[in-house]
C-alpha cells in the first residue's frame, strides 16, 4: 500500500472541558460524537455528517497543571506518514519531544504524539488504509485548512519542512510573511506570526454554508470574533481560548 506522506488527515481538539466543548461545536457545526473503546481508555470522535473527522482529547501531558482547571484548548493536527517509527525518530532528531511512541490505535493505524521544538503539539499517523485526497475541498462543516501561529516562524518552517518533506512559498503580509507548505503539488498548511488576539498554536479552518451567520451564532455561544466576516472568511476564538476560522463553502 502506497501512503502519501504530508497530508493532514485529522485533528484532535485538546481541552480541559470536553463536555462543554462538545456542546459548543454541536450547536455551531452539528458535530456529533462517537465513543471508541481502547485499551488505554476511550476516545470521543468528532463526527460530521457521518464522517469521522477528528476527536476530543485531554491537553498534552506537559501542559501546565492549572490549565486543567481553567478553560483551555488547542487543536492538534494528524500528519500522515509512511512509517511511524522512522517519522518519530526524525522528529526527535530535529528537536521534537515525542510524548507517545508509535503504537496501534484501534484499526486506524499506528499513532504517535509529539511537541515540536517550539512546544506545539502534533501527531503522526501511519494509516491502516489510505483514503482519497480531497485537497481540503470537503463538505460543509468539515475542516478545509490548517495554520500554525508561531512566535518563531523560521524554526517552525524548518522543522516541518524537514519532517514532512514540504516545499515553501512565501507571501508578504501587512504584518509579516505567510509561509505556505506544499507537497506533491498540493498546499498542505500555512504558518505565520500570531494575529492580535490569537494565541500561538495550530488551528483549523472550517467550511460553512454562511460565514456571517455562523460567526454570529458562535458569538452567541460565547466565542470572540477576531476578524469579522469579510470576503468569505472570519476568524474567531472559542470560549477556551483556541482560534478557529470560518470559510465559505
Amino acid at each position: 500500500m502506497e501512503i502519501p506522506a504530508g497530508r493532514i488527515v485529522s485533528f484532535d481538539y485538546q481541552t480541559s472541558q470536553p463536555a462543554k466543548a462538545q456542546t459548543f461545536f454541536r450547536a455551531l457545526f452539528g458535530w456529533t460524537t462517537q465513543t471508541l473503546t481502547m485499551s488505554t481508555g476511550s476516545y470521543a470522535t468528532i463526527m460530521s455528517d457521518g464522517r469521522r473527522i477528528g476527536g476530543y482529547t485531554a491537553p498534552l501531558p506537559h501542559t501546565p497543571i492549572y490549565r486543567f482547571s481553567e478553560p483551555y484548548a488547542r487543536w492538534m493536527p494528524h500528519f500522515q506518514v509512511v512509517n511511524g517509527h522512522e517519522s518519530a525518530a526524525k522528529a526527535k532528531n530535529h528537536g521534537a519531544k515525542v510524548l507517545r511512541e508509535p503504537s496501534a490505535l484501534l484499526d486506524i493505524g499506528r499513532f504517535a504524539v509529539a511537541q515540536d521544538a517550539n512546544g506545539h503539539g502534533f501527531a503522526m499517523l501511519q494509516p491502516s488504509a489510505v483514503e482519497g485526497d480531497p485537497g481540503w475541498a470537503g463538505p460543509p462543516n468539515s475542516f478545509c485548512w490548517a495554520e500554525l501561529y508561531t512566535l518563531n516562524t523560521s524554526s517552525s518552517v524548518s522543522f516541518y519542512k524537514a519532517i514532512g518533506g514540504y516545499t515553501e512559498t512565501k507571501t508578504p503580509l501587512p504584518d509579516g510573511t505567510y509561509h505556505l507548505l506544499e507537497r506533491d503539488g498540493a498546499a498542505r498548511a500555512g504558518l505565520r506570526m500570531p494575529m492580535s488576539g490569537v494565541q500561538p498554536g495550530w488551528f483549523v479552518w472550517i467550511r460553512v454554508p454562511e460565514v456571517a451567520a455562523t460567526a454570529a451564532r458562535a458569538q452567541q455561544l460565547e466565542a470572540t470574533i477576531v476578524m469579522p466576516a469579510a470576503n468569505g472568511m472570519a476568524l474567531l476564538v472559542d470560549p477556551w481560548g483556541c482560534a478557529f476560522g470560518l470559510a465559505q463553502a
